[in-house]
């Protein structure tokens, strides 16, 4: 027999900002909903980065479901304005620059060494960094108050599935087990992808290219790299923004450090690398993946790991972690894949089927994107043919958008040695972001993001990764030209000198 007190429509496993958000706009519909989480609020979090696609999605639920706070999160201006006390960055663009090992930070010719491509025209408009610990318990309450029923501190280690009846999930927690029976099921577990380890998915991880490990933290006193420019001598009067106002890349032999700078003195700083090849075999993969796995765990900061980079070394040198309080986080390969669909009535979030890299910073607007669709799924229940075809809808999108970006990200490590030909990888994903953000703007709601559902525009990208991970020249003019299509933005302009200000999205 079920007990109608913990009887819900939809049990949303995760409460981190992508469940929260889900379960206000479900219960502001009038559904009971139930917020499970094994842990409490606050908690470090990493995945900071917003961007244009983020923030039109934020714009789209704020309007659909009548919640005023997600479109106030949508631009630095109006954070600042009406949540001055929740902590967030400053985020004009993506600035990248690399360096060369045992060597200041330097270039002779304006863009040799740097790319800077602007996401918003002025401050006001300008996206954010968004400081996870807060920001995940702001919108955890807002659920809470629009009567999302908490189960904080509480691990399911059960499923049930009745054919013709609800899902029964079982928890353990501080005060007990609980039970929870529930018609829908939304897992918005991240990376612990909770619902998939019980249920047993498929891992499909080995489809992916994309090899890379991660070591990551928060730090304050951490320099400033506007400064350090300044004092190197470099020219940045034609940068269209500050590059500390930024998803600031650092280029390295192997991989990349970022970081994204907060407004209450803390910067997040993580560095990825590549771990694999082409032409190593499964069991050479892991082994190298293992020898990752046991240098990171030694790292207790990333803040001395820079001295053969010393422009990074010495923005770096007074920099102390400041959480997780363990010290520095450290990945193996980073790398995973499952189907998003469990069940006709069990979904997960594209962010708890998948991580792939922070490179291009996808993981907000993917999260919210697939918020924003499972909210139509569920909202369909009356018409069982138009909610089976928009389920099938969204498992076709994930795996689309998601083999769209592996493609990208994983070219874009393999020839990161060479700065101009991994800037010309980066445009190609620039510009399938822009048209998918031009694609909101004109009032569309495409069904998939990044450009993701043009099979033109995926069959020309797919192609330009190949030739672009060839030892040869070829892709300059072939990209140049073939991108012409879906280049609104004048990416591949030598005269612009790697300084993109196109703003159109805002």
């Amino acid at each position: 027999m079920i007990h109608m007190k913990n009887k819900v429509d939809v049990a949303i496993i995760g409460a981190g900002f992508a469940g929260s958000i889900l379960a206000t706009a479900l219960a502001k519909s009038g559904l009971r909903v139930a917020l499970i989480d094994s842990t409490h609020h606050p908690r470090f979090a990493i995945g900071e980065s917003s961007t244009p696609l983020a923030d039109m999605i934020l714009r789209r639920l704020a309007k659909i479901y009548q919640l005023p706070f997600l479109e106030n999160l949508s631009t630095w201006g109006s954070w600042q304005h009406q949540f001055p006390q929740l902590t967030c960055g400053r985020k004009r663009g993506f600035s990248y620059y690399r360096h060369h090992r045992h060597q200041f930070y330097s270039e002779q010719k304006l863009g040799e060494n740097s790319l800077l491509v602007a996401a918003s025209e002025n401050n006001e408009v300008a996206d954010t960094h968004w400081y996870r610990e807060e920001v995940d318990e702001f919108l955890f309450q807002e659920a809470i108050k629009h009567g999302a029923i908490e189960f904080l501190g509480h691990k399911i280690v059960q499923i049930e599935n009745e054919t013709s009846g609800p899902f029964t999930l079982r928890s353990i927690g501080e005060s007990g087990e609980a039970t929870v029976h529930s018609d829908w099921i939304v897992d918005a577990s991240g990376s612990a992808a909770v619902s998939a380890k019980i249920m047993g998915q498929p891992d499909l991880t080995n489809t992916l290219r994309t090899q890379t490990r991660t070591t990551y933290g928060h730090y304050r006193d951490v320099g400033s790299w506007s400064q350090q420019l300044h004092e190197l001598g470099q020219n940045t009067q034609q940068d269209p923004f500050d590059s500390d106002d930024a998803a600031q890349h650092h280029l390295l032999d192997n991989g990349w450090l970022w970081m994204l700078r907060f407004n209450n003195g803390i910067t997040s700083v993580g560095r990825t690398e590549w771990i694999g090849t082409e032409l190593l075999g499964s069991e050479k993969l892991e082994t190298k993946q293992r020898e990752a796995r046991q240098l990171g765990n030694r790292a207790e900061s990333l803040s001395h790991n820079f001295q053969d980079y010393p422009s990074l070394d010495k923005i770096m040198a007074m920099a102390s972690l400041t959480a997780p309080s363990q010290g520095a986080r450290s990945t193996a390969r980073l790398q995973r894949l499952v189907p998003p669909l469990v069940s006709q009535r069990h979904l997960m979030l594209p962010t708890a089927a998948m991580t792939l890299d922070p490179l291009h910073s996808t993981g907000i607007a993917h999260a919210l994107a697939g918020v924003d669709r499972i909210l139509n799924v569920i909202l369909l229940s009356g018409n069982n043919k138009n909610q089976l075809h928009a389920i099938k809808q969204y498992e076709s999108s994930f795996l689309e958008e998601s083999d769209l970006l592996d493609e990208l990200v994983s070219t874009a490590y393999q020839v990161m040695g060479d700065f101009e030909r991994f800037t010309a990888a980066c445009m190609i994903y620039f510009a399938g972001a822009i048209c998918c953000e031009e694609s909101y703007q004109r009032g569309y709601h495409p069904t998939h993001l990044w450009n993701a559902d043009d099979t033109e525009f995926v069959r020309f990208a797919k192609q330009a990764c190949l030739v672009l991970r060839q030892p040869n020249d070829e892709y300059k003019s072939m990209i140049t030209e073939g991108l012409s299509p879906w280049n609104t933005a004048g990416l591949m302009d030598p005269g612009v000198q790697n300084r993109y200000a196109y703003t159109a999205t805002k």
